[in-house]
């Protein structure tokens, strides 16, 4: 916060909330209206040398317009952007601030959620980025840590416009990769222009990851990662886990088609797949009851003539039990020199300097550089804290 005073822009700085490669986000309050929002500060040097044309030539309106951009994305399952503007060297946007956790605390508490709960979360998801793609406006980071889940269990996408402001970065720079390689589409992978299938790619991992507790690209290496997405399809999750039902892990599979042209065309169409398989479920909950069943069918024409879509569990399905608390913090990687594989807890995750948002409690950490020994460190991460993990990297001699 030293480089930036107590205020950026108007907005009272409350307290840091979070720390990533790019930026940070703090609790902000704007003092005209008394609203409480979350601010995320990006360095102006994040958006050099965009090209916001293909012309090859930067463009100094490119934040402004690709804030306005996500600005006009006024959805029930979008979390809204209010302001965006420049103070001094910092970009910032002030965004709605949310009270709860993310979908990856959520997959984190127990593993895995269940496969109703992971249909309807993606559900809405799924509508809010056809919302979206209709309006022009591409994600290029849906993964579990950037949907927000609401104390009433709904979900709320977060950071439309952020992966776009950070795109110079958000594949490889130099010896660096920002961002968590695992959800990546091929076409990100090869650094071609991408479109909203590329996000229901995304999506595809996020539910094949809520559906079975593992990720569908898993590797020693960023670059085998990498290679894997682009050349592989991995197990469908019905085999890698029997409880997933056959027709969701159909839907998984064409979600993460390698082919763009062999996805889900749109958002909405994922939706509806999701629906259907929802539906038997709710009847069965029932007892079989057909009226269950034109309940729903009244229910989706009310959402068709402009009714607003919340994530519930069924009345049906007696009261909600309790959500725990979200016990999450975070782990902020820094090696000397920087570019290092980031293992955590066995998984890579990034090259540093990278964060991530962890579940609380003991954690294991190594980084890895070709010519260098490797180092490892184990922290231990406690319920909205963030541990700073700085190692240096002893070069390897030659003979």
């Amino acid at each position: 916060m030293s480089e930036l005073g107590k205020t950026i822009g108007r907005y009272e700085i409350i307290a840091k909330v979070g720390q990533g490669a790019m930026g940070a986000v703090y609790r902000a309050q704007d003092p005209t209206i008394r609203r409480i929002v979350a601010l995320k500060a990006l360095p102006v040097e994040v958006t050099a040398g965009i090209e916001a044309d293909g012309s090859g030539r930067s463009n100094a309106g490119f934040f402004e317009r690709e804030a306005q951009a996500a600005g006009a994305l006024l959805h029930p399952n979008i979390v809204t952007l209010y302001d965006a503007g420049r103070d001094g060297n910092w970009y910032y946007l002030a965004m709605e601030f949310i009270e709860g956790g993310t979908f990856a605390a959520e997959i984190a508490r127990s593993g895995k959620v269940t496969p109703t709960r992971a249909a309807e979360v993606v559900a809405a998801v799924a509508d809010a980025l056809d919302f979206a793609h209709e309006r022009g406006v591409v994600h290029r980071d849906i993964k579990p840590a950037n949907l927000m889940i609401l104390k009433d269990q709904s979900v709320k996408v977060a950071d439309f416009g952020i992966a776009r402001l950070t795109s110079a970065s958000t594949t490889m720079t130099g010896d660096m990769m920002v961002g968590t390689p695992h959800y990546m589409s091929p076409e990100q992978v090869r650094a071609s222009k991408v479109d909203g299938r590329s996000d229901l790619f995304s999506l595809g991992v996020v539910l094949y990851e809520a559906l079975t507790g593992k990720k569908p690209f898993q590797a020693d290496t960023l670059a085998t990662i990498l290679n894997a997405i682009l050349s592989t399809s991995p197990p469908p999750p019905h085999e890698v886990d029997r409880s997933v039902p056959k027709e969701l892990s159909t839907i998984v599979m064409k979600a993460m088609a390698r082919k763009a042209e062999d996805r889900y065309p749109r958002g909405r169409d994922m939706a509806a797949d999701l629906r259907r398989y929802g539906a038997p479920k709710a009847q069965t909950a029932a007892g079989g009851s057909r009226s269950v069943a034109i309940a729903a069918g009244i229910g989706v024409a009310a959402l068709a003539l402009g009714g607003f879509f919340l994530l519930r569990h069924p009345a049906t399905a007696g009261p909600p039990a309790a959500v725990a608390p979200t016990e999450v913090g975070y782990l902020e990687f820094v090696s000397t020199p920087a570019g290092a594989e980031v293992f955590l807890d066995g998984n890579v995750v990034g090259r540093t300097p990278y964060t991530a948002e962890v579940a609380a409690g003991p954690h294991e950490v190594e980084f890895r550089k070709d010519g260098y020994y490797p180092a490892s460190q184990s922290p231990r991460v406690e319920p909205n804290k963030r541990v700073v993990v700085e190692l240096p990297l002893l070069a390897r001699k030659e003979g």
